[in-house]
């Protein structure tokens, strides 16, 4: 290890208090990052912008299966009415098919136009006002070819394709253009209503006059225009929760991956999650192994950089993997060392004796990597391993945050390590450790002492075998 690298060289340390941004803002202060909100502003951005092209295709599609299906429709209807009644639908008929011309070739128009290089948000407004306009033209051809007032507006067939006109420009995920939509829809029934004599009542007085002509009086045609705008007003809410919900959505991953820069893959997701205890800090029992490369300065003396860079990453890949197989984690790479935590966030019952089965593990998996010739001198290595109370969670402040434990027991780890050079050791244990082994007859007691920079005494054990024997 090279002086001034690693955390075991600092005078001891007992319990810190993390600090942590701004006051009763946990979420926030971790998932703070100075290119996190505009960056997930962008891609909401972005993602609106490919959907739009996208959503513009689908609704062309759909409205030429609308064209398709009123076309088949009224022939099918047309021909029924033939041969039971022998009638023809005429006018309705006629407007029918008008319907259906007008929306295929609006959806043909669409799909040709919906394509990444030809698409202007402009269009979409266009195909709206088209749509809307298809609707309320045949609605007055259909009441004024019969001569009917504008009482009877809600009788046009036309006037049920509204809803479906809602729903498919709902697709298009934009609340400006679905409101001006409805509110186009508003202004053109009440003007087409306006302008063909809409009456309060149709003559409820006149000898003759059915009863059912009462449904299209004029409290009962507000009745129907407020259900339409309310139809109309829930799809435009349908489209800003449904954005909304994008956002937040791109926003959580963007926090997600903004945590996973700084903190290890283990904890990220817990932090994410809304874990307060690890956000704010908390104290648990844990086990600690701390590993570092012996000689390491003169290791990098006859290596250029690139291949010290080569090397550096071999061993660090070989350390994730032999943590992550005994389900301990790497809470961070120190130098050419590494701090390693069992039991960290959640305690079981054999953090302990994971810990030595890592310890004996790597050493047989350095010793191994020395036998392949693959570098140009053998390594050795040093573990220390020490259980006790630690803290653990965020330190630092917005600009700088990691993940870190805190506290005596770090400190034991890190003397351990550093004795194994004194005791001539691959691995050396705590008593404390040592009580968690699967095996304790497996460990022998090689020493008692302070360890440098303590007063207290603590027992060191070492394996009875050397690690990778056996």
């Amino acid at each position: 290890m090279q002086p001034g690298l690693h955390a075991q060289q600092d005078p001891p340390r007992r319990w810190a208090a993390p600090v942590i941004g701004r006051p009763g803002g946990a979420s926030a202060d971790l998932l703070a990052d100075p290119l996190a909100a505009p960056l997930a502003g962008d891609l909401v951005a972005g993602l609106m912008r490919r959907h739009e092209v996208a959503a513009e295709r689908l609704i062309g599609w759909l409205r030429v299966g609308i064209g398709v299906c009123v076309f088949v429709t009224v022939i099918a209807a047309s021909h029924v009415l033939h041969e039971l009644a022998g009638v023809s639908l005429g006018v309705f008929q006629h407007n029918a098919w008008i319907a259906a011309l007008g929306f295929l070739i609006a959806g043909a128009a669409s799909i040709v136009l919906a394509v990444p290089q030809r698409w202007h948000h402009g269009y979409a407004y266009l195909f709206m006002v088209l749509d809307v306009g298809l609707v309320l033209a045949i609605a007055v051809l259909a009441l004024g070819e019969r001569d009917l007032p504008g009482n009877a507006l809600p009788s046009a067939p036309i006037i049920w394709a509204i809803p479906l006109v809602l729903a498919v420009g709902a697709l298009r995920y934009d609340v400006k253009v679905q409101l001006c939509a409805v509110a186009l829809l508003a202004l053109g029934l009440v003007g087409i209503a306006v302008g063909l004599g809409h009456r309060l009542v149709l003559d409820p007085a006149a000898a003759g006059t059915p009863a059912w002509t009462q449904l299209f009086s004029m409290p009962v045609n507000v009745m129907r225009l407020t259900l339409i705008l309310l139809a109309g007003a829930a799809t435009a809410l349908g489209i800003v929760r449904s954005r909304r919900l994008l956002a937040s959505a791109v926003r959580d991953a963007v926090g997600r991956a903004s945590l996973s820069r700084f903190l290890p893959a283990e904890i990220a997701p817990r932090l994410a999650a809304g874990d307060a205890a690890l956000r704010w800090g908390r104290r648990q029992r844990a086990v600690i192994a701390f590993v570092d490369i012996r000689d390491s300065t003169g290791m990098a003396e006859g290596m250029d950089p690139e291949s010290l860079s080569r090397f550096f990453t071999a061993f660090r890949t070989r350390v994730l993997a032999c943590a992550r197989r005994h389900h301990g984690f790497v809470d961070k790479f120190i130098g050419d060392g590494a701090l390693i935590l069992f039991g960290v966030p959640d305690e079981g019952g054999d953090d302990a004796a994971r810990a030595l089965a890592f310890a004996h593990d790597l050493a047989g998996i350095v010793e191994a990597w020395n036998g392949t010739r693959e570098v140009p001198r053998a390594v050795r290595i040093g573990i220390g391993i020490h259980v006790g109370e630690v803290f653990c969670g965020i330190v630092g402040d917005e600009e700088r945050m990691e993940f870190t434990v805190l506290g005596d027991a770090v400190n034991v780890a890190a003397r351990l390590e550093q004795a194994t050079k004194r005791y001539g050791a691959v691995v050396l244990a705590s008593e404390a450790a040592v009580a968690g082994s699967s095996d304790p007859a497996a460990w022998r007691e090689v020493g008692r002492e302070p360890l440098a920079g303590r007063t207290q005494a603590i027992t060191i054990f070492a394996p009875a075998l050397p690690p990778g024997a056996g």
